[in-house]
């Protein structure tokens, strides 16, 4: 049995390693052709997959946010869709961030990434609508 003076020593430690926990941030980096792909979420993961689709290396990701938000990223070549919605092309090497806020390219914020996908798409891109965060 704990005595009390143990308690609330104990209620500290274990205050700690809660508040540590959920600070923590999971990251995996993926090779999907040219581009690096990280990963960097403190929400959940529901699932990674990456695979190749008609000769073109593809990844999909889903994810939960901590906030609840879900976020489905498909990165299927050069081309980029975030939550269903075609947002832009990459340029090769281009290296692409998925986190709890959004996607970020080359360590872009998330409004620069939309108009840089945007520019380097052959498409109009004044019918896309905003889907990066």
């Amino acid at each position: 049995m704990l005595s009390l003076k143990k308690t609330p020593a104990m209620c500290l430690v274990l205050l700690g390693v809660l508040t540590l926990s959920s600070a923590c941030t999971h990251r995996t980096v993926h090779q999907v052709g040219s581009h690096k792909v990280t990963v960097a979420r403190h929400g959940f993961q529901k699932s990674l997959d990456i695979e190749k689709r008609g000769g073109v290396e593809t990844l999909e990701y889903r994810g939960v946010s901590t906030a609840g938000t879900k976020t489905t990223v498909v990165i299927s070549g050069d081309k980029v869709k975030v939550n269903g919605v075609n947002v832009g092309t990459l340029r090769e090497g281009d290296a692409v961030t998925i986190g709890d806020d959004g996607v970020a390219v080359n360590s872009l914020d998330y409004g620069e990434s939309e108009k840089y996908l945007r520019a380097n798409s052959s498409g109009d891109a004044s019918t896309q609508t905003s889907a990066l965060r």
